[in-house]
């Protein structure tokens, strides 16, 4: 006959599955004040407080689709891992890439044209976590809930309101795959690198 604590024990040793786990909270986010999480698998975002869900909500995510002009490639993936807040911005202006005129099969203006200013794609609020890979706004309202963006989150106007209003700077946030498809779940926003010998990936 087992005595309660060795009952106990022995269940404290079997890990967690992914169901027992809180949903859209990964085992390495911290259980103490805001984090927000991106589950790149559903296309959900969450935002959390000391461990609890405070509102969760679909989430468009990177395509992984791959572009390719010349030697010059670009992956669209969202790039998982820890993140942090740098800055808030409220009515960004997205200056668009290189790739985004590739992707339109438009000639690609010099780097100080108006031609690559445009208001009113991201929303009316961004949350910058560096890298080139921000939370924001959308005007695209079908890509939400799917694989479509070039590696950005984007979220519907609530949400979005709601992380505005509660993350602050240094806010941590997690981008996790709660069913990974790839044995390496490493990756960058918007690769642009040169291939062949000597490839020097910025």
């Amino acid at each position: 006959m087992f005595s309660l604590a060795a009952v106990m024990v022995a269940a404290a040793a079997v890990p967690l599955t992914a169901q027992e786990m809180a949903e859209g909270l990964p085992p390495e986010a911290p259980r103490v004040g805001k984090v927000i999480t991106i589950d790149v698998s559903t296309n959900r975002a969450y935002l959390f407080n000391d461990g609890e869900l405070v509102r969760s909500s679909s989430a468009a995510t990177g395509s992984d689709k791959v572009l390719r002009q010349g030697r010059k490639v670009w992956w669209f993936r969202t790039p998982r891992g820890k993140h942090v807040v740098q800055r808030k911005i409220k009515d960004p202006v997205w200056t668009k890439p290189d790739w985004a005129f590739v992707e339109e099969g438009r000639k690609v203006p010099p780097p100080d044209s108006p031609l690559r200013k445009e208001k009113g794609t991201m929303g009316k609020y961004a949350l910058d976590l560096g890298d080139r890979v921000m939370i924001h706004g959308t005007n695209d309202r079908k890509s939400i809930g799917r694989r479509a963006s070039h590696g950005c989150i984007r979220l519907p106007n609530d949400m979005l309101s709601l992380l505005w209003k509660e993350a602050e700077v240094g806010t941590e946030v997690y981008i996790f795959d709660s069913q990974p498809r790839y044995a390496s779940e490493e990756g960058l926003n918007d690769l642009d690198m040169v291939m062949g010998p000597g490839a020097d990936a910025r």
